[in-house]
């Protein structure tokens, strides 16, 4: 932009909506500073776009990266820097309001962590900076409560889900659907949920997709004044592939049908409580959590050997030096005798096999580190008479000559064998696949003579061939082929 006159009159700038300067999507009329905003600063400090984006393309075994939690664990893994966590402290509850909630489904969701809290205004803004934080991140800003429970899964990884505690009716289940059931989702979507597909109810009604979308009916709106607040664990399994099929996917499918730290519900709700309690107001009633232990992912270690590990990074790494990169990215690490065994955390899936550990020990270790040795292989030249004539030197000698090469079959007419070879008793083939091929050839002659005559009938006057083959003879102690009935 610069400098410039529109009908006449100079002009020094241009009025732009929030989209066209970059800064979220919104197009819907230009966009409005503050009163108190300082006239005469440079917009990009005010608004504190001197910014660095990083866009972050994971694989989809790398799930506990998909937070800002995750990204600085692996950070501070491969720099050595330590590893500062967000600081908060669990709620403590004011009332006594709870919810009961069943596992009717405990291999699908093992943990699931609710509270309510009442008392609170769902139509307070969104700090300002929370909203430049997820709108930077590519979230939309929508409401308050919703804002919180975006911000804590981008900040934690925990995806989080605020219903209407009023608009409940009884105990929360976590089930399969029944036949013909129907869920009308947030996006106006009205779905008829698969066998397979884990739902949230209550005792009246679905009220949402577990771990993929909520239900309009049971939506927070500004109006909403008692919240219930979900934080749960699915099993990948369970929501793989479910948002999908309904023709939509969301940031919540998307971590947990690759894996959520099934140890970060609790958590994440208490910091999420703290937030609403910050920006909301209110009162937050105890922490109702359904647990079945024995469901969660079990977490065997897994065997390292070092031996092993030196051979397929082909590098010289000692064991103390293998131990202190894992432990870098906290997996536990004991000896068993010249081994290890490696514990994987809570928030890792893809720490399964030997060879997942000699992966990690590559990347932190550094693949420019591991240099790049040319294979060596040891040749030996074999000894070879200068009277000896290899069969392509006798291919290439004849078709110096003008000779040309063909391939006839080795199942030949008895009576090429007969008038050709004085052969009475050829080898017979127990499945020949015409009948005028029912022997196997002890001459190349017959086969050579009928390429002459064939060629000669279409009036050829120079034909020149050869042919290289296997000929058949047969031996008085021969052996018939195994299955088969040889005459």
């Amino acid at each position: 932009i610069k400098a410039a006159k529109l009908r006449g009159v100079e002009s020094f700038g241009m009025l732009c909506s929030e989209r066209e300067l970059g800064l979220s999507d919104e197009h819907g009329g230009l966009y409005a500073l503050p009163d108190d905003a300082p006239v005469g600063v440079d917009i990009r400090e005010y608004l504190a776009l001197d910014d660095t984006l990083f866009t972050i393309k994971l694989t989809p075994n790398r799930s506990d990266c998909l937070s800002l939690t995750g990204v600085a664990r692996e950070v501070a893994a491969l720099t050595g820097v330590a590893l500062v966590r967000p600081v908060f402290a669990a709620v403590v509850p004011t009332i006594d309001d709870r919810r009961a909630i069943v596992l009717d489904a405990p291999q699908a969701c093992p943990r699931y962590c609710g509270r309510v809290l009442k008392g609170v205004d769902a139509k307070a803004p969104t700090p300002d900076w929370m909203k430049q934080r997820l709108q930077r991140s590519g979230i939309r800003s929508i409401s308050a409560l919703v804002d919180i429970t975006n911000y804590v899964m981008l900040e934690l990884g925990q995806p989080l889900h605020a219903f209407d505690n009023t608009r409940l009716k009884g105990a929360i289940h976590v089930r399969l659907p029944v036949e013909g059931e129907q869920v009308l989702l947030l996006n106006e979507q009205t779905v008829t949920p698969a066998a397979d597909t884990l739902l949230i109810a209550d005792e009246h009604c679905a009220l949402a997709l577990a771990g993929i979308m909520g239900g309009e009916e049971s939506g927070i709106t500004l109006e909403t004044s008692e919240v219930f607040l979900e934080s749960a664990f699915f099993a990948p399994d369970a929501i793989a592939g479910r948002a999908r099929a309904y023709g939509f996917s969301s940031d919540a499918s998307h971590r947990f049908e690759r894996g959520v730290d099934f140890a970060l519900a609790r958590p994440a709700l208490e910091r999420a409580t703290g937030l609403i309690l910050e920006i909301c107001g209110g009162a937050a009633g105890p922490v109702e959590e359904a647990l079945a232990a024995d469901a969660l992912p079990a977490r065997p270690p897994v065997r390292l050997r070092p031996a092993r590990a030196r051979r397929v990074l082909g590098i010289d790494m000692a064991d103390d030096a293998m131990q202190a990169l894992l432990e870098r990215v906290h997996l536990e690490v004991s000896r068993d005798g010249d081994a290890l065994l490696v514990s994987p955390p809570s928030f890792r899936f893809d720490i399964e096999i030997e060879e997942d550990l000699i992966e990690e020990l590559a990347r932190l270790h550094g693949y420019d580190n591991i240099p790049a040795v040319a294979p060596l292989g040891r040749l030996v030249m074999l000894d070879r008479s200068e009277s000896d004539r290899s069969e392509w030197d006798v291919r290439h000698l004849l078709a110096a000559r003008g000779f040309q090469e063909v391939v006839n079959f080795a199942f030949v007419e008895e009576a090429w064998e007969r008038d050709f070879c004085s052969n009475d008793d050829p080898i017979r083939l127990a499945n020949p696949i015409a009948s005028q091929m029912s022997v196997m050839r002890s001459s190349l002659i017959p086969g050579l003579a009928a390429n002459l005559v064939t060629n000669r009938k279409r009036q050829q006057n120079r034909v020149r061939v050869f042919e290289l083959g296997r000929c058949f003879e047969r031996k008085a102690d021969g052996q018939p082929v195994a299955g088969f009935h040889q005459p």
